[in-house]
């Protein structure tokens, strides 16, 4: 059901954004960094893909490799919560530009399922070591809206940078054949770096985008899995 819900979000968000002209392309891979914070349904994803795929040995080669990235100090929806509550916070920032390993020939191996920190990261003009990313507010606030309620589904799991997610998960027995390939020190160290998914404290909108955005939660709570209506499964009914 996760997993389900999890791709209704990710194709209604790609179709709510399918008119924005980018600059991306294959091969272009400068943002592909180290800096992606995903949840534990996006991370057993990735890991059930490379397990399918017959690259257990290389994404546990992977995930051995050094890291540089900085654990996030609070997730999306501490950052909300925060903000709701009147709280003086700002956004994290990372620059560290170290490529993410899964990276060849900048071309990304685990694109099928890339996590939604990926997904989302795109650019009108063309990105540079000085020219930043750049994207409308309303589509911030869109893909905002989104990893909140990604965060919401994968709640009281694993919360995190990827390369902290992924060795974590390797307790499930499922993934074994990669964790026998990974240093048990290094899955410890990566659970004691992850911090706990939070429950949906309400959306970041402003009086201006806000209608936009709204208007794609409404479709995403109206969609039907099973005869569910999402909303209803996103609220424990």
């Amino acid at each position: 059901m996760k997993t389900s819900l999890l791709h209704v979000l990710y194709n209604s968000f790609e179709k709510w954004s399918s008119n924005l002209t980018t600059s991306c392309k294959k091969g272009c891979s400068f943002c592909c960094t180290q800096n992606v914070t995903i949840t534990a349904v996006e991370g057993e994803e990735i890991l059930r893909y490379a397990r399918e795929q017959g690259k257990s040995s290389w994404i546990a080669e992977k995930l051995g490799l050094p890291r540089t990235c900085t654990p996030p100090k609070m997730t999306t929806n501490d950052f909300a919560k925060a903000c709701l509550a009147g709280k003086d916070v700002a956004p994290e920032t990372h620059h560290d530009m170290t490529p993410c390993p899964f990276l060849e020939e900048n071309i990304c191996m685990i694109y099928p399922v890339r996590p939604f920190g990926c997904r989302f990261f795109v650019s009108t003009l063309q990105c540079s070591a000085s020219r930043p990313a750049q994207m409308s507010d309303a589509y911030f606030e869109a893909s905002m809206a989104i990893n909140q309620l990604i965060e919401h589904l994968g709640q009281k799991e694993y919360w995190g940078n990827m390369l902290d997610v992924l060795p974590a998960l390797c307790d499930i027995s499922e993934f074994k054949d990669i964790a026998t390939s990974l240093d048990i020190t290094l899955s410890r160290q990566a659970r004691m770096r992850t911090l706990t998914a939070k429950p949906l404290p309400g959306f970041l909108l402003s009086e201006q985008d806000g209608p936009a955005v709204t208007s794609l939660l409404e479709t995403i709570f109206d969609t039907r899995i099973d005869n569910m209506r999402i909303e209803d499964i996103l609220n424990g009914k």
